[in-house]
């Protein structure tokens, strides 16, 4: 059986690994480059922010996610010496009510302890992970090729109106299977999703190398988080504007989220920023992904909606669709 990915996010990536390696023969489309849109565009904290304000299922799908990481992490290194920086690094989250967030942890039975940390006191969560997103691109991508996967980059794929999947230039994609992964712009590809996947803007800024501030967990604040890459640069964000498509970035916001970084860690004002970027996040009710086949052309199926955790929930929504065949 063919199958065809369409979307070369983390979400397609996983997924047409996870095909292969069941024995089908599998392609995947991507618009840009792989790992262009959202992916490459995330901080890559493994763990609702705060996950006594989200569905269950946001947070199970996580949990179910960590196993295949840990395969994903020891595979790539062993493959391609490529280190795709997971670890555990934990996470403090400063907030004013504490209260619901503590009742959730004792409920769920997950450790925790109050900690002051960088004059922040709040909720340290031990087993919170995270991970470079552009280091899992680099070795997706060489693990997809080592695999035997197709990979076609700057191919646009649209749905003509006979319901045929063709590239730019109106060819017809051959295959048996069709899964559309295209994070927020898969509505474009199925008007069935208009209004329930939609883009949300996020954007973050890196500050320089800050490696003397040893900053040891994610922190959370204030709608904000810090965390620091094994390089030493930090990382700060992010936003969530419903403005569509709009690609701006003006020096307003960069201020504004220099400001709310400084907040976190007065410490930053001596750093510079290096970066200043966006993503478009696949914007869904409740941050659920929508998981199904499509009810009139049945040879298609849709993995797409992570909303801001596409990376953590990508192996268990697969594992679930995979199990739709």
């Amino acid at each position: 059986m063919k199958i065809n990915i369409i979307g070369g996010g983390v979400v397609g990536c996983i997924q047409a690994i996870e095909f292969k390696r069941l024995g089908f023969d599998v392609a995947i489309y991507e618009k840009n480059n792989i790992g262009s849109g959202s992916t490459n565009s995330g901080a890559g904290i493994m763990y609702p922010l705060l996950p006594h304000l989200y569905d269950a299922k946001v947070y199970d799908f996580i949990q179910d996610s960590k196993t295949y990481y840990s395969f994903l992490n020891k595979t790539i290194s062993e493959l391609f010496d490529i280190d795709i920086e997971y670890f555990k690094s934990g996470m403090l989250v400063n907030i004013e009510d504490l209260k619901p967030l503590e009742d959730w942890l004792i409920k769920k039975k997950i450790e925790y302890n109050l900690k002051d940390y960088k004059g922040l006191t709040g909720i340290f969560i031990s087993d919170v992970y995270q991970i470079n997103p552009k280091k899992l691109i680099l070795g997706l991508v060489k693990y997809m090729k080592y695999l035997g996967i197709h990979v076609y980059e700057n191919h646009h794929i649209q749905l003509n109106t006979k319901k045929q999947f063709t590239d730019d230039s109106n060819n017809v994609i051959d295959g048996d299977k069709f899964v559309l992964t295209a994070g927020a712009w898969t509505s474009s590809l199925n008007s069935h999703l208009t209004g329930k996947i939609y883009p949300i803007k996020g954007q973050l800024i890196e500050f320089e190398n800050t490696s003397q501030l040893n900053l040891e967990h994610i922190i959370y604040k204030d709608k904000f988080y810090l965390l620091q890459r094994q390089n030493g640069s930090l990382i700060a964000g992010s936003t969530l504007e419903n403005v569509g498509f709009n690609e701006d970035l003006s020096p307003d916001d960069l201020m504004m989220l220099r400001k709310k970084a400084e907040n976190i860690l007065p410490e930053l004002k001596k750093h510079k920023i290096l970066n200043h970027w966006y993503g478009f996040r696949p914007g869904s009710k409740d941050n659920i992904p929508i998981i199904m086949q499509d009810s009139d052309n049945l040879n298609t199926f849709y993995n797409v909606g992570h909303f801001r955790y596409g990376i953590s929930m990508a192996p268990a929504t697969t594992k679930k669709l995979v199990n739709l065949f």
